[in-house]
């Protein structure tokens, strides 16, 4: 990962750590306010739940921004 983007990330982590259930950055998943997710830095996304004092990230999607299937050049 580019150290831009783990920067990003990182500071992106610490801040959900002290409020996982920010109203503008944050979503909820399902009818269950304590799993969540949140776009956390270009093309990463976090899946994480809340119990009690404890934030789980549970899911990490990296998506390669540079990797398409249809390259445009090739296009016929």
């Amino acid at each position: 990962m580019p150290e831009e983007r783990r920067a990003h990330l990182d500071r992106a982590v610490r801040i959900l750590a002290r409020d996982p259930f920010r109203k503008n950055a944050t979503a909820q998943l399902g009818p269950d306010e304590h799993l969540r997710k949140a776009y956390v830095a270009p093309g990463v996304l976090l899946g994480y739940m809340v119990a009690g004092a404890v934030m789980v990230i549970v899911v990490l999607e990296i998506f390669d921004e540079f990797a398409y299937l249809i390259d445009e050049t090739g296009a016929v």
